[in-house]
């Protein structure tokens, strides 16, 4: 007799398609804030082209938020801990400059390789491919970029090899 595994359903805030709307949500109204900065002349972002470079890294980086808040309970400190210290970092980016390390590519490699979440790796995965372009192609920058897609690729393998597993998921086509 095979052993049962019982699966319960996800929270419905954990759904792909509620996080991916609440992700897109979030890039929308952080962008219309944006925007409402630049045209009162306020902004410190201005407009393009940090705006198309800013935005769309919030669908991934709420998508990554919701991925851990799902898995909250199954989470070790150190994992919690490398969490932080990437995200913080990558963060502080905005307001520091910390020479050669790219927070995007930090990040996005980070949440590529570290989440459970078929939506985190697929909108970071997508982002990332507009970053490169960006950072490569456009602004000709490749150490920060590849020092953050290192530093990123490495905290992912420490942080899931060493101190807890990811659960991998399933085929990307059941999104």
């Amino acid at each position: 007799m095979a052993a049962e595994t019982t699966t319960q359903p996800k929270h419905l805030l954990f759904q792909p398609v509620m996080v991916l709307f609440i992700s897109v949500a979030s890039a929308i109204l952080f962008g219309v804030y944006m925007l409402r900065g630049s045209i009162l002349g306020s902004s410190t972002f201005g407009f393009p082209p940090s705006f198309f470079y800013v935005v769309p890294i919030i669908i991934p980086f709420v998508a990554f938020l919701l991925d851990r808040a799902e898995h909250l309970r199954e989470t070790t400190a150190v994992q919690m801990i490398v969490d932080v210290v990437v995200v913080g970092l990558a963060v502080a980016r905005v307001f520091a400059s910390f020479p050669f390390v790219s927070g995007h590519t930090l990040f996005l490699t980070y949440a590529i390789g570290s989440s459970r979440s078929r939506v985190t790796v697929a909108t970071a995965s997508l982002v990332m491919l507009q970053v490169i372009y960006l950072k490569y192609f456009v602004w000709h920058d490749a150490i920060t970029s590849t020092t953050g897609i290192i530093f990123g690729a490495l905290a992912a393998y420490v942080g899931t090899r060493y101190f807890g597993t990811t659960t991998r998921r399933g085929p990307i086509s059941s999104l």
